[in-house]
């Protein structure tokens, strides 16, 4: 009968490097350093307070945008509408966690140029349709989705909430264009002024670790401050720019 071979690991004592002790550890090791090096090269999303900045920027030059453009014109102010709207598909699924971010971005794209050209004879008649033209997209972009479909109604949500954005946007331009709709334009651009107010003092309070009740009437003072603020200014600014075009 041949020999049968010695079991290193078996009979290895525990402190020896062929012990399953030892090769456990080294296995344990080696898989918390290839973690490690996977959690170092994992991009770190930017704290809180730079977002909040960033997004207060993008929204005073977009309103600044908007504000020069209204002085230029109905033509002016609704293409700067497109881009601002082109913008927001772009940016708009991946905040509203959409599943298909690439593909809702397209549809919201499509979407924004049906929906502003529809603005095009100063009229909200085609916004409508525009809008269901836009569902109907959205329908279609996960109907060729492969099967399983994960995250369907999260994503249509995400579609439509976008819509939703873009439409509002261009019947605010359109109502911006007529004497009765300019006070409601303003007060729009009002309250944005205020929530972005809100939100950028909302980081610095809420770090200073006081009564919630007492920071939320805080900031709801600042926010009403701010919205008549806003908007005192935003109608000397288009006051003054209309006397001196006129």
């Amino acid at each position: 009968m041949a020999p049968v071979p010695d079991d290193d690991a078996a009979t290895a004592r525990p402190g020896e490097p062929g012990s399953p002790r030892v090769r456990a550890s080294a296995a344990s090791a080696a898989s918390a350093a290839s973690a490690a090096r996977v959690a170092s090269a994992a991009p770190v999303p930017p704290p809180a307070a730079v977002v909040r900045w960033v997004g207060a920027g993008a929204a005073l030059v977009a309103a600044l945008a908007l504000l020069l453009a209204a002085t230029a014109g109905y033509a002016a102010l609704l293409a700067v509408t497109l881009v601002l709207a082109l913008v927001v598909a772009w940016g708009w699924p991946p905040v509203a966690q959409s599943r298909t971010p690439d593909a809702t971005s397209v549809v919201l794209a499509v979407s924004a140029l049906a929906i502003v050209l529809s603005a095009a004879r100063d009229d909200l008649e085609w916004l409508a349709a525009a809008v269901g033209f836009g569902i109907l997209l959205s329908f279609v972009a996960q109907l060729i989705r492969p099967p399983q479909r994960e995250g369907l109604v999260l994503t249509l949500l995400a579609s439509f909430g976008g819509l939703v954005v873009i439409a509002s946007g261009t019947s605010a331009v359109v109502a911006a264009n007529s004497p009765t709709g300019a006070g409601v334009a303003a007060i729009g651009g009002a309250a944005v002024a205020a929530a972005l107010v809100a939100d950028l003092l909302g980081g610095v309070v809420a770090r200073t670790g006081r009564d919630e009740r007492v920071v939320g009437a805080a900031l709801a003072g600042v926010a009403v401050v701010a919205g008549v603020a806003g908007a005192l200014v935003a109608a000397a600014v288009v006051h003054a720019a209309t006397t001196i075009l006129t």
